[in-house]
């Protein structure tokens, strides 16, 4: 009989000395930890590892918190997913067509602010989420309201926004007290450059040929609801675990959470998910990539397995992920 611990390191360890993977790993079962282990290293000017208390950018996986935290004010009865946008941004071009689902969804039409070619040259300094709003909101959209999908980080920067207006707390501090604190994820938060922050990962770019490179830098702040969060693999494991139950969120909005709306050949969205028909069952999952950062939450629902990789170099992490999935799943395989 196999031993999945054993396949898991044979699959990542050679891949650590040419920097295919450097970053943290954590594969569990049933609420089990199978695997839970960091390669290569956090910092590499100062030669200071990766260990599984590193916390690195988890880029667009910040949307599975911005959609629970949207349909916790739905339960609550302070937002529809039907409202218009104009509801609380009129000056949104389309805001009247325009619903809280299609941003959920991506399929509001809205332009996708970081497709912009000059972001880097405002990317590096702090932006409000008012400043961010302001690169789209008066742009044509790209489709009617619901025609089509397309992802976009603009509608999450609204999302966020709205959900400041109606609680009157910021984005971060709403997340802290309804979702952080709660589940005990105190190794996450809104990343703030300017804070001293204990096992801050750096993060790197990797060109064709492997050499490295230094990230430009990017304020989080530019990313906001859609891909400002830290945190680290054993947080995200308690984020992974609270979505079995109905702590945070009653089981029919977690089903409609994980139900696809619309989406592309390959996989489906529903309110911040990927949703994706495998092998192994029913998918929902999320990846994300920030500059010198990339990372993948694969959450098998019917096997109660679930992949976190999260890696200080911008490189695919999501074939990873489904690599590590399936050893873990293999029926032959034994924890132990």
């Amino acid at each position: 009989m196999a031993n999945v611990k054993e396949q898991i390191h044979a699959l990542l360890e050679p891949l650590v000395p040419e920097r295919r993977f450097n970053g943290a790993v954590l594969v569990s079962q049933r609420g089990s930890i199978l695997y839970s282990e960091a390669w290569g290293q956090a910092n590499m000017e100062l030669a200071v590892d990766n260990t599984t208390k590193t916390k690195f950018r988890i880029g667009s996986i910040t949307k599975t918190f911005t959609g629970v935290s949207i349909l916790q004010l739905v339960e609550k009865g302070m937002l529809r997913l039907e409202d218009p946008v104009s509801r609380f941004f009129p000056q949104q071009t389309g805001s009247n067509s325009i619903t809280i689902q299609h941003l959920l969804t991506h399929t509001s039409g809205i332009p996708n602010y970081t497709d912009d070619p000059s972001m880097f040259d405002w990317a590096a300094n702090p932006s409000t989420p008012e400043i961010l709003i302001g690169r789209f909101a008066h742009k044509e959209l790209e489709a009617a309201p619901g025609e089509q999908y397309k992802y976009s980080n603009s509608g999450y920067v609204l999302l966020g926004a709205i959900l400041e207006q109606i609680t009157g707390q910021s984005y971060a501090d709403y997340l802290q007290e309804h979702i952080f604190l709660p589940l005990g994820m105190n190794q996450t938060q809104m990343d703030q450059p300017s804070q001293i922050l204990l096992n801050r990962a750096a993060g790197y770019h990797s060109d064709e040929e492997g050499q490295l490179t230094n990230a430009p830098t990017f304020d989080p702040s530019n990313a906001y609801a859609a891909g400002a969060i830290i945190s680290t693999i054993g947080d995200l494991h308690l984020w992974d675990q609270v979505l079995y139950t109905e702590q945070l969120l009653t089981k029919p909005s977690l089903d409609l959470m994980f139900t696809p709306f619309k989406g592309e050949r390959d996989f489906q969205y529903g309110y911040g998910w990927i949703i994706q028909d495998t092998p192994f069952g029913k998918l929902v999952c999320h990846s994300g990539g920030i500059p010198g950062f990339s990372s993948v939450l694969l959450r098998f629902i019917e096997q109660q397995t679930s992949v976190i990789v999260l890696s200080n170099i911008l490189q695919d992490v999501s074939t990873l992920g489904k690599q590590l999935a399936e050893l873990a799943m293999q029926p032959a395989n034994t924890i132990g």
